[in-house]
């Protein structure tokens, strides 16, 4: 078990910067929220439609902000 570990330790490359990490996983979640947004326009009726992209907007603009805290533009 020991050797597993030390093994896994040196394979997996560790960043020391976590901000970059960050940066990444909200980059990621912008995108998948913008193809949420641009599915449910497509997909769904004008209702659905209306709640469902008002409600995403919300998380998009969270998470956007929390991108530009983390990257420091703010």
């Amino acid at each position: 078990m020991t050797t597993l570990a030390l093994h896994l330790s040196v394979a997996t490359p560790m960043t020391s910067d976590t901000r970059s990490i960050s940066l990444l996983v909200l980059a990621t979640m912008i995108t998948l929220t913008l193809a949420v947004i641009r599915g449910l326009i497509r997909r769904t009726h004008l209702v659905m439609v209306v709640s469902g992209t008002s409600a995403l907007l919300v998380v998009l603009a969270v998470l956007g902000l929390a991108y530009l805290i983390t990257f420091g533009a703010i």
